[in-house]
């Protein structure tokens, strides 16, 4: 089994690649990104790729001939990428991906990193979606991960291949730069009034679920979610933050507020917080996976941890350690 990493720079990208590592049945890994890998690799071999550069990505594709494939170029808005940027690159570095990969006949299996907001919020939206409910996104987030699962999908149907679509809880562990996070780091954080749950998965649980699909080879849809999901008052209190309740409507001030620290608040975890985010975790026994942490161990980590930092990705950065937390 050859398994190539599409995002390998980023902390899931990173993870991901570090798990297939331990796996004997997996013979190559590379992969590549705008920025390298912060962990130590042992087998994997890594390059640079903007997602706008088609030619580098088919020639990487062409030179590893894989037989899986690991989506996970897929980049947030607010957590390192403004939103425009955020959608501009996730659809410039899957057509890159998917174009690389349709001018070769070796590949068997996609597997696409998702997440759960591409269920929305809207009205008709169940409690706790399982993997049969319509995925109607009302963010641009959701948007952009239905788009991508849409796409993947249109390439393992042409390629005779098959797919597992990944939808993970938003991603938590310690020195990970994401919105949520962000947010919730605040010493004085403004939340909606509200009882509804939402639940996280922790970068661990992530990497090691989506490695699993891709090596299974698992088709299908999965949700990843860890157990125990909190409000957002359970949540600060776990970091000890000060919580400032406001109206749902009033929410929208806070949202702004949470520009002036650069701690931007985009519209899918503003959903998050004022309506919820639990769904129906799917059983990952069968790829021989265990949840390890919770929604509260993940939000522990996170608190564990110093001051997050932006990173501008408009250049490409030095090799750098990371202090995320390990993988395996």
């Amino acid at each position: 089994m050859r398994v190539l990493v599409a995002g390998m720079g980023s902390a899931i990208g990173s993870g991901i690649a570090r798990a297939l590592e331990r796996n004997d049945q997996v013979e190559a890994i590379a992969g590549f990104d705008l920025e390298p890998p912060r962990r130590w690799m042992r087998r994997a071999d890594f390059q640079f790729a903007r997602p706008t550069d088609h030619e580098r990505v088919a020639r990487i594709v062409a030179e590893f001939q894989p037989t899986v494939v690991v989506h996970a170029w897929v980049f947030e808005p607010r957590a390192r990428s403004s939103p425009g940027q955020a959608r501009a690159r996730t659809v410039a570095g899957t057509e890159s991906l998917l174009g690389a990969i349709a001018k070769i006949d070796s590949v068997g299996h996609i597997a696409v990193r998702s997440g759960v907001s591409v269920y929305g919020s809207g009205r008709g939206t169940p409690e706790r979606p399982t993997i049969d409910t319509l995925a109607r996104p009302t963010s641009t987030f959701g948007d952009m991960l239905a788009r991508v699962e849409e796409r993947c999908a249109q390439s393992a149907t042409s390629l005779g291949a098959t797919m597992a679509a990944m939808r993970l809880a938003p991603i938590m562990a310690s020195y990970l730069p994401n919105p949520l996070g962000r947010y919730l780091r605040l010493p004085v954080v403004p939340i909606p009034m509200t009882t509804k749950r939402f639940g996280v998965v922790h970068l661990v649980d992530a990497a090691k679920s989506i490695a699993a699909a891709a090596s299974t080879q698992y088709q299908g849809t999965l949700n990843v979610m860890a157990s125990d999901p909190v409000t957002p008052i359970e949540a600060l209190t776990i970091g000890r933050r000060i919580p400032v309740p406001v109206l749902p409507v009033a929410f929208r001030l806070g949202r702004s507020l949470a520009e002036i620290p650069g701690t931007p608040l985009p519209e899918h975890i503003a959903e998050l917080l004022s309506r919820g985010a639990v769904v129906t975790s799917s059983d990952m026994s069968a790829l021989g996976v265990t949840m390890t942490r919770t929604t509260k161990d993940a939000l522990a980590d996170l608190y564990s941890a110093g001051r997050l930092i932006d990173v501008d990705l408009s250049r490409s950065l030095p090799l750098v350690d990371e202090r995320t937390a390990e993988v395996g």
